[in-house]
């Protein structure tokens, strides 16, 4: 190839993109297809024969195909999945409140035990020791 030479281009081969190509190719193959297909009928209807693939009698029955929920049936499911999910988050909302309740009022009662004191003003030995013990025993069962 030479520099001067205005043709040299043409002889390199045309960059193809394969995507581009296959499209091609499968268009090309579908239309061959359509086209034997439908000169395969066309001979059938001259030689007085019936397509293979449809059935004899106009009536045979078919199974119908079943119908999707209409807008109205869609909206219902869609409120009532709304309201279940609703319900949920109140109830789960509902047992945190009460746990937390509970749970302050035992910190109350523990506290009042703990801070009873003899008439000279010393701390209760007993409830501090039985705070203990039952601190120990909950270590021993987790």
């Amino acid at each position: 190839m030479h520099p001067n030479n205005k043709n040299s281009f043409k002889s390199k081969k045309k960059f193809i993109d394969r995507r581009e190509a296959k499209s091609q190719d499968i268009k090309r193959a579908l239309t061959h297809r359509a086209r034997l297909r439908k000169n395969y009928f066309k001979l059938l209807e001259k030689e007085g024969l019936q397509e293979e693939g449809k059935p004899e009698d106009e009536n045979d029955i078919r199974p119908t195909k079943k119908k999707g929920i209409n807008f109205e049936e869609r909206a219902a499911i869609v409120k009532q999945r709304k309201e279940e999910k609703r319900k949920f988050k109140l109830a789960s909302v509902q047992a945190k409140l009460e746990k937390i309740e509970s749970n302050s009022k035992e910190r109350a009662l523990k506290r009042e035990q703990l801070k009873k004191s003899t008439t000279k003003g010393q701390p209760l030995m007993g409830p501090r020791i039985n705070d203990l013990l039952d601190k120990i025993k909950k270590n021993e069962m987790s």
